[in-house]
């Protein structure tokens, strides 16, 4: 059975996306499917990295304000 793929498009900064194709070719070779292997694997690590912990940033922002409230000021200040 073959695995289902997908696209993903996303717009990343030039110089990150030149230094991303410069490693995934180096590591798995100056042909066809390096980048893509290299963002797979990228991606794997990112979502097979397990839980998250928190708990290092709890209390450093102090606010009595809600996260859907924090969200709401930041979007109005960056207008």
């Amino acid at each position: 059975m073959v695995p289902l793929k997908e696209i993903v498009k996303a717009e990343v900064d030039q110089a990150l996306a030149r230094r991303f194709k410069k490693k995934a070719m180096e590591r798995y070779g100056y042909r066809k499917g390096a980048v893509k292997k290299a963002l797979e694997e990228a991606m794997a690590r990112y979502v097979g990295s397990g839980k998250v912990d928190w708990e290092p940033l709890r209390g450093t922002l102090k606010s009595n304000l809600s996260s859907v409230q924090l969200q709401h000021a930041a979007w109005r200040d960056a207008d």
